[in-house]
């Protein structure tokens, strides 16, 4: 009986250790985010936000109606005005909409955003799609990298 509740208090022990964990990274993660200045080129984007760190961000903003079969450029700039990399976004609806775009480029300083009638031929896959965010399996699975090889 001893050794069952030996168990259960280590396994209860881990428990509040992976939640108190996981609350502190999302905690020192979303703190890090900085607004970034932008310009907009459009008159169909009625307001729009970038936050970044110093290796991702994303960009937020709303659209208004009119603008279907049109795509959204998003273009990263760092503070000399280098162009640190571009994102396009099809515009499905013809109604207001919201949009979000994730990208991964390092020291953002200022971003571009307008709406373009078509992208360029010479456009990779990558660049028509949104980067993906760090789901909780890799968060668990780098975690337990870290505690085995750390």
């Amino acid at each position: 009986m001893t050794t069952l509740k030996k168990f259960l208090m280590y396994g209860s022990w881990i428990l509040l250790f992976f939640i108190f964990s996981q609350i502190m990274i999302y905690v020192a993660i979303n703190t890090t985010y900085k607004y970034k200045n932008v310009e907009i080129y459009s008159a169909s984007i009625t307001q729009a936000e970038v936050q970044a760190t110093s290796i991702n961000g994303f960009a937020k903003g709303k659209i208004t109606a009119g603008a279907q079969n049109k795509y959204i450029k998003v273009e990263c700039y760092s503070k000399n005005d280098v162009l640190m990399g571009t994102k396009y976004i099809k515009i499905e609806t013809n109604e207001e909409q919201e949009f979000e775009v994730k990208f991964n480029c390092s020291r953002v300083d200022n971003v571009k955003i307008e709406i373009v009638d078509e992208i360029p031929n010479d456009i990779t896959e990558e660049q028509k799609i949104s980067d993906p965010e760090m789901n909780a399996a890799m968060v668990i699975t780098a975690l337990i990298l870290l505690i085995s090889f750390g």
